[in-house]
């Protein structure tokens, strides 16, 4: 067996009889991990943040520090809920996993035979397309594609969603490659939804979230009860820290829209080191259907500072989880971010650790605290383990952001200054569309500028400032989404306006923010 192999077994293996393998001698001390979250907050300047340390059964730290909303407001604790993001994806994957072992869906189902509507530009796609294939990110699509149907506040309907995939072009063959997706997840809460015969909300809290007696958590924001205490999300705009919502709605629940509070994600990792059993010994999934959910299925690189601080050697997705090694330990995990706050979980199955963090920021601080604390369990076991994770991703989040901030400067510096449009401005006004987002409407204000509005995502609007040739930038009159973008006109050959193409201005846009993959045409005779 060679050694890849034997890692792929290892992770399967792992998530079996538990208990009979080694876990670490001790549990961390409160202060410790207050301490870390104390100055992740203050290196990373986020308001607050919520914490989870599970240890074999035992939820051994469920708490937060900081405040609900930056600078006052009611204090963060276990019971504040925060909006876990793609965190929700390994939530999904476990309802399908039930759903299996009742017999309504198999993984290897064709996506068609639930959704008769579902169909990929590719013919053969369609026809072949799995619910394996929803959860796995190896659909063939770019990454990111169509995210901007939900984000930054898109109205798009599920069955909207689905619609959009049979304009969505490929930019890889089919499961030949990783690239992450959201819109697949939607789709996958669908089939759960059709095959249980309700909405997918529901399905989530009752067949999941209830017997995991995880009562401080809801399948969307909008669902949570009068009374109980939300984060309020943040980002910084011009080095200042600005409230905003999370725009995410029930339609994306299945693939980032769970709210949680640490109490109640202890019991999730209580589940999930106990390989589908509850901290009070029932057992939710099969031990058939638990394998499945952390068995790996889609390789991909493994980052640059994990290998150079952890010796990570492995880099797969299974179905919601991230499979990889953390100092030889296997680990599964994954981030999860909504506008103002991001999230991330591990989970060492042979040591029985699992660590959580959540804040209401835009930023790295739940990851750097959650690689801190669980390098402090391993290290319990006499492993020769010093990394500073909050040095190492404060230092990585402030280079990325100087090169991004350089990138902006070297095209600032290099475009045409003295260069002028082709066209008398008006002439750019329209109603343009793309197949799969729908419709923006371009005009021209009252100071005889261009004005750009998105039907789909409110948020998109602003003027177009100049920036060469027949391109503008779009400068959108709500700061906060930090993802101002090129809108370059196009012409045919008569001098027309033939279409539209877009572009993020700055490499650090989220990459939801997915404009490149519009071809905006102008709508005529309407």
């Amino acid at each position: 067996m060679n050694r890849l192999a034997a890692l792929v077994s290892r992770f399967v293996v792992s998530s079996i009889a538990l208990v009979s393998l080694p876990v670490f001698a001790g549990t961390l001390d409160p202060r410790e991990i207050d301490a870390a979250i104390e100055r992740a907050l203050d290196v990373f300047e986020s308001p607050g943040m919520a914490v989870t340390v599970v240890h074999g059964n035992d939820i051994v730290y469920a708490g937060g520090r900081g405040t609900v909303e930056a600078g006052r407001g009611s204090m963060v604790d276990e019971r504040t809920l925060f909006r876990i993001g793609s965190v929700s994806k390994a939530f999904t994957a476990a309802t399908l996993a039930i759903l299996a072992d009742e017999g309504r869906l198999d993984w290897e189902d064709r996506v068609i035979d639930h959704l008769p509507e579902f169909r990929m530009l590719d013919p053969w796609v369609t026809r072949e397309f799995t619910v394996r294939d929803l959860l796995t990110h190896r659909s063939g699509l770019p990454l990111g594609a169509g995210d901007l149907l939900m984000f930054p506040d898109g109205n798009a309907t599920v069955d909207e969603i689905i619609r959009a995939f049979r304009h969505l072009e490929p930019e890889t063959s089919f499961r030949s490659e990783f690239a992450y997706d959201n819109l697949l997840y939607v789709v996958a809460g669908e089939v759960a939804a059709r095959a249980a015969g309700q909405p997918f909300v529901e399905v989530l809290e009752e067949r999941l979230l209830a017997p995991l007696g995880m009562n401080d958590c809801v399948a969307s924001a909008e669902r949570a009860a009068p009374g109980v205490t939300l984060a309020t999300p943040h980002v910084r705009v011009d080095d200042r820290l600005e409230e905003t919502t999370t725009r995410i709605s029930s339609v994306a629940a299945a693939a980032g829209g769970i709210a949680c509070s640490a109490r109640s994600m202890g019991k999730w990792m209580q589940f999930m080191l106990g390989s589908g059993i509850t901290a009070s010994g029932e057992r939710i999934i099969s031990e058939e259907q638990f394998r499945e959910l952390v068995r790996p299925v889609t390789l991909l690189p493994v980052a640059g500072y994990l290998a150079e601080y952890t010796g990570a050697s492995l880099n797969a997705y299974a179905l919601g989880w991230n499979i990889s090694t953390f100092h030889g330990t296997p680990a599964w995990s994954h981030g999860g971010g909504v506008w103002g706050m991001t999230t991330f979980i591990a989970v060492l199955p042979e040591k029985q650790l699992a660590v959580f963090a959540s804040n209401n920021l835009m930023s790295v601080a739940p990851r750097a605290v959650v690689y801190h604390l669980v390098e402090r369990g391993l290290a319990e076991t006499g492993q020769p383990i010093g990394n500073d994770w909050i040095d190492i991703l404060a230092a990585l989040t402030a280079e990325r952001g100087d090169t991004a901030r350089a990138a902006v400067r070297a095209a600032r510096d290099a475009r045409a200054a003295d260069s002028r449009p082709s066209l008398p401005l008006a002439e750019y006004a329209g109603r343009y569309r793309d197949d799969w987002y729908g419709d923006i409407v371009i005009s021209v204000n009252e100071d005889d500028g261009l004005y750009f509005r998105s039907e789909r995502n409110e948020p998109l609007e602003g003027r177009l400032e100049h920036f060469q040739h027949d391109t503008f930038i779009a400068r959108w009159s709500d700061r906060r989404l930090n993802a101002d973008a090129y809108v370059s006109f196009r012409l045919a050959a008569d001098g027309s306006i033939e279409s539209i193409g877009m572009q993020a201005v700055s490499p650090a846009t989220d990459f939801s923010f997915d404009f490149h993959h519009l071809d905006l045409r102008p709508v005529r005779g309407e």
